[in-house]
């Protein structure tokens, strides 16, 4: 584009600047993401199993520790017996053919007293209070492992049952009288507590680890009157993790691990009169368990992921540029088509272009005006002093009385003539505003044709709420004006009306045969290039068509629009100006004042400046001829009828220079400044 820099704004620039920024932005956060794998998709999904498969418990990733309080140690003031008889032990239960549930134990453990060792990958500086109990607590032995299948109907079941049972036949134990008594009293209660290791995983972390911890909030309470059965399910779950980068290339990492949770647990009470056991807790797996998937965010996802960023930004700006776009080209065509009166600051003042040109034009017109205001004294004077130099010479000799008169007449004269230096000053600036009056004023036309323009200070000043809010209103109003007059003139029935208003104009000035001819318009022809001609295929017969069509200027079907942006375009139309004055009639006058007061008047005072100067140099050459007609007459009066001869030349011109004197008054505007040019002359 020859004019594109007419298309380009800067909050065009502003609004792609950010969108890069912002582009940018997301580009490089989220590849420095990737290559850190700092963020990953994670999903979780949850299976509900009637069967679930086999797992283990073993050190790693599991660890039961209980407690018991021992009520008959404070009921008899005796440490030295044990109350309790704790095992643990692995059974399976299988269904026959006939549908009989058939148990069987594989294998019993001893627990024993707990250490830091039973809990291994804990961190116990958080849980200190939990490290300081351990010793009373009995966890499973360090080499165990326990086994979980399946459900309680299902064909093959596999899990662990904590016993505690009332010890009995040991040297050790209570008697069963001091049992049977203990039962009697009701505040009699045996507290069970656990210390559970459960598992989590972090999927938002960035490493991979489990971290696992201990849940103490489990116990169970008894009065030594019933028998409580609980049913503990634990969730065995599962991680997938596939950190590669490409989607081709998949490795996955699995773990598995154990959780527990307070509300997975089953409890039942049992009033037995002959207490044999007291606590009984079966280590179920729970048929519900997740399977989380964590995968690192892949190129090939960022690379859609970026793409769908830009669209959604494009659509987002794209709507502002949409209605952006809409308005500047409206504004875009008004700067064609009109001058705007644009407000701006100075020295804290509120100002327009217009205002200020307008002002700049009128002070100008004034002093051109004071100018020719001078020169017309000084016409006056010249013709005067010509009068009296006429009249001296056709005095006689003999008239003594009358010459003293005309002395003393001539002596006035001279005293209110002007003097040589300030004609030599105003000479000047006449000759300088003949020169340059019609330059500068075109010139500063030219140069204060502000256009409207959405800039950025417009945006930013409304956003901020800034001191310049008035100007900010102006500039709206500006532009709805604007908006206003381009839909009115832009107008399709406006414009319909013109085109027929121009064929009935075309109808009612051309009669049937020129209006025949006039319609027709060749159509232009587009070559490959504008120098391009027309071969001719036989030399020997004339050519004259294909010669007058070279040298024909390539056409176009609209002439492309005349911009009035120079000053000798102005001065062509100055010329013309001249020609229509002088053919005065209506339509020449409607012409001339279709150029505008502005323009018009710029014209009407540079033509009186043309014509003022002219006046200038018939007055040098009338004081030239006055002073030769008076050295002749002070040689004598043997010439006088040569001496009136010339003053009726004199006289001609006089009445010459009189006629071309043409004075107009203009009235200064009211805010106007003086740009430092003065006229150096006395009145």
């Amino acid at each position: 584009m020859k004019q594109k820099d007419k298309y380009t704004t800067a909050c065009g620039g502003l609004s792609s600047v950010i969108m890069i920024f912002l582009l940018s932005f997301i580009f490089i956060n989220r590849l420095i993401s990737i290559i850190t794998k700092s963020e990953y998709t994670v999903k979780v999904q949850t299976i509900q199993s009637a069967n679930p498969n086999y797992s283990a418990m073993n050190l790693d990733n599991f660890m039961l520790a209980i407690k018991l309080e021992d009520p008959l140690k404070e009921y008899y003031k005796n440490s030295s017996k044990s109350f309790f008889s704790i095992s643990l032990h692995q059974y399976i239960q299988q269904i026959s053919a006939d549908g009989s549930k058939n148990r069987e134990q594989l294998r019993e453990f001893k627990l024993e007293q707990c250490t830091v060792e039973h809990f291994q990958n804990i961190d116990f500086q958080n849980n200190a209070y939990i490290e300081k109990q351990l010793q009373y607590y009995l966890c499973l032995p360090l080499t165990y492992e326990l086994q979980l299948q399946g459900g309680y109907n299902t064909e093959t079941l596999l899990y662990p049952k904590l016993l505690i049972q009332l010890c009995k036949d040991d040297d050790n134990c209570y008697s069963q009288e001091e049992i049977e008594k203990a039962q009697l009293d009701k505040n009699t209660a045996i507290t069970l507590s656990t210390l559970i290791k459960s598992t989590l995983f972090s999927s938002n972390s960035t490493d991979d680890d489990l971290h696992q911890y201990i849940n103490s909030d489990f116990y169970l309470q008894s009065n030594l009157q019933q028998s409580i059965y609980t049913d503990l399910f634990f969730q065995h779950n599962k991680v997938q993790i596939d950190d590669n980068l490409l989607s081709l290339m998949t490795t996955t990492k699995e773990l598995d691990y154990w959780s527990y949770t307070l509300n997975d647990n089953r409890q039942f009470n049992r009033q037995d009169s002959n207490l044999t056991n007291l606590f009984e807790i079966n280590l179920r797996i729970n048929q519900q368990n997740q399977i989380t998937s964590k995968t690192a965010y892949r190129l090939d996802q960022f690379i859609s992921y970026l793409g769908g960023m830009l669209k959604f930004f494009t659509a987002i700006f794209g709507v502002f540029a949409i209605k952006y776009n809409l308005v500047s080209m409206r504004i875009s065509l008004a700067n064609i088509l009109y001058d705007f009166n644009i407000p701006y600051q100075n020295q804290g003042r509120l100002q327009f272009s217009y205002d200020r040109l307008l002002n700049f034009i009128q002070y100008k017109i004034n002093r051109v005006d004071e100018l020719l205001v001078k020169l017309k004294n000084y016409t006056f004077q010249v013709v005067k002093l010509s009068h009296i130099t006429r009249m001296w010479s056709s005095v006689s000799q003999s008239q003594k009385l009358q010459r003293q008169e005309q002395s003393q007449e001539q002596a006035e004269v001279t005293e209110q003539k002007i003097t040589q230096f300030d004609i030599n000053q105003f000479t000047k600036k006449l000759m300088e505003y003949k020169e340059s009056f019609m330059d500068n004023l075109v010139q500063k036309i030219l140069d204060t044709r502000n256009q409207l323009r959405l800039d950025l200070n417009f945006y930013v000043y409304i956003l901020l709420g800034c001191s310049c809010f008035k100007k900010i209103w102006m500039t709206r109003q500006l532009i709805i004006q604007c908006d206003q007059m381009i839909k009115r003139d832009l107008d399709i029935i406006t414009i319909l009306s013109k085109i027929q208003q121009i064929d009935k104009l075309k109808k009612t000035l051309l009669d049937e045969n020129q209006v025949s001819v006039f319609n027709y318009t060749p159509r232009p022809v587009i070559f490959i290039d504008k120098h391009y001609q027309i071969i001719t295929e036989d030399q020997s017969r004339p050519n004259h068509l294909i010669t007058q069509t070279n040298k024909q200027k390539r056409a176009r079907v609209i002439n492309k629009r005349i911009r009035f942006n120079t000053t000798k375009k102005f001065f062509k139309i100055y010329n013309s100006y001249l020609k229509l004055k002088e053919n005065n009639n209506q339509i020449n006058y409607r012409l001339t004042q279709m150029l505008g007061p502005t323009l018009e008047l710029i014209f009407q005072k540079y033509h009186e400046i043309q014509i003022a100067a002219q006046i200038k140099e018939d007055l040098n050459k009338t004081q030239l001829d006055m002073q030769s007609k008076i050295s002749e007459q002070s040689v004598g009066n043997n010439d006088h009828n040569n001496n009136n001869n010339n003053n009726n030349n004199h006289h001609n011109n006089n009445q010459r220079v009189d006629s071309k004197i043409q004075i107009h008054q203009y009235i200064k505007p009211k805010m106007l400044e003086d740009d430092g040019e003065e006229i150096l002359y006395s009145g």
